[in-house]
């Protein structure tokens, strides 16, 4: 048996359709071909959107001409891919000598065109392309890419509102905006319609810049600008940020750990925390009330009067604590401070 030769550059799809004849007996006709080719695509488990969002270079399409007439032309190669509504990549690969992930890239586009080109009743289809011999370099009429804001044009595969899917000469299929609700089969014309893919490097430069936003945000975080260190029984120190958060959370022994654990004052306001944190010690008896209890405070000091709900609870049970708020000496609760003042005076 003679085997068949694959030529990767035998065929091209030329910019300039052929001749389409018009007439509403021939639209409502293409238009049935045009219903039963996307039947015979679902079937293939193929979507036309994803034939429109995922286009081919002009080179890569022409590629999937060449395998899709091969296919129907093999016997055995036609029967495996009407049976099995699908592409046999490994057999394929090995017979045209094309590497697996590069036939799986076309598979869409090839089995696209193979329903089109192998069917005698898509010829009203058929009829609007001009496939020519790439050799034959005297009728091939190849026009330059069209860009996406410029007119194209196509029979329409499926329509909507103010836009249609269509397939133009050259395999590509496009939506297109339209100025009416265009009818199936027929020729309309259109600017592309941009979808998420025509704004990838926008969206990537967006990200990009949202990923070095949120790094920058996350390094502040993590900034330490202030190290309390409250000295009751068991030592606690805390790291708090530039927003006034702890972010560490410290003790050398276990009772101290576990107030930790149970406090978990993690990612709060150092105020939030510090209440927390002397609420605990109070209930276990880590605090000796018969001296001061000091806080050291190194780094960016703490403003007079952020420490409104330690000072309350303080107040409250009567606590006296000495500050260190980065060399300047402070006491808390302020009460406290304002009685040994008046006590000072007598």
């Amino acid at each position: 048996m003679e085997i068949t030769k694959f030529n990767r550059n035998k065929y091209v799809f030329t910019s300039v359709p052929a001749m389409s004849l018009v007439g509403e007996s021939m639209m409502a006709n293409r238009s049935k071909q045009l219903t039963l080719f996307l039947q015979e695509l679902d079937s293939y488990n193929i979507l036309l959107k994803d034939l429109v969002n995922f286009p081919l270079k002009e080179s890569d399409r022409n590629v999937a001409l060449n395998i899709a007439y091969y296919i129907k032309d093999i016997d055995d190669l036609d029967k495996s891919v009407k049976g099995k509504k699908d592409l046999p990549i490994t057999r394929l690969s090995r017979a045209i000598n094309i590497k697996s992930n590069y036939l799986q890239k076309l598979r869409d586009y090839i089995l696209a065109y193979y329903i089109i080109f192998s069917n005698k009743q898509y010829k009203l289809i058929q009829d609007y392309f001009r496939i020519k011999l790439k050799e034959d370099s005297r009728e091939v009429i190849n026009l330059p890419n069209k860009k996406i804001d410029e007119i194209h044009r196509g029979i329409v595969v499926v329509s909507f509102k103010k836009s249609a899917y269509v397939l133009n000469s050259k395999g590509e299929f496009l939506k297109l905006k339209t100025i009416r609700r265009p009818r199936v089969g027929e020729l309309a014309d259109g600017k592309q319609k941009k979808g998420i893919r025509d704004y990838k490097i926008h969206i990537s430069i967006a990200l990009i810049i949202l990923v070095f936003l949120c790094c920058a945000i996350v390094a502040q975080y993590k900034k330490i600008e202030t190290i309390v260190v409250i000295q009751i029984n068991s030592n606690i120190k805390l790291h708090v940020n530039r927003f006034d958060k702890v972010i560490y959370a410290y003790s050398p022994t276990e009772k101290g750990k576990t107030l930790l654990e149970s406090t978990d004052v993690l990612n709060e306001n150092i105020d939030d925390a510090m209440a927390e944190i002397f609420d605990y010690a109070f209930d276990n008896e880590m605090i000796d009330l018969s001296r001061k209890s000091i806080i050291t405070i190194n780094g960016k000091q703490v403003k007079y009067g952020e420490l409104s709900k330690t000072n309350k609870f303080l107040e409250d049970k009567n606590i006296p604590i000495l500050i260190n708020n980065s060399g300047n000496q402070q006491r808390l609760p302020q009460n406290f401070e304002e009685e040994e003042k008046a006590e000072g005076k007598k």
